[in-house]
């Protein structure tokens, strides 16, 4: 028995993946929140203090196109007002 036996299996487009999920698609809006990170910025503690979570912090990830929750000093961000856009498929 293979440990990948009970890990979901999702292909897309022809490409199979075990147990990962397709982000959503953002649609930006006027009322989200724009900022520049400073030293010590991550995306779970952004989460926190916008969306009271730091399991969000994929969303804000996601928005702003990076690739780890590390921020760079001075990356401009997008955090939506709300959280409601992120939901996993």
């Amino acid at each position: 028995m293979s440990r990948y036996d009970s890990i979901s299996k999702i292909e897309d487009k022809k490409i199979q993946r075990l147990g990962s999920a397709t982000l959503p698609e953002f649609q930006e809006s006027n009322s989200d929140n724009l900022l520049i990170s400073t030293e010590g910025d991550r995306c779970d503690l952004l989460a926190v203090e916008f969306y009271g979570s730091p399991d969000l912090w994929w969303f804000i990830a996601t928005v702003n196109g990076l690739s780890s929750n590390n921020i760079p000093v001075g990356t401009q961000l997008r955090i939506p007002l709300s959280a409601a856009q992120a939901v996993l498929e």
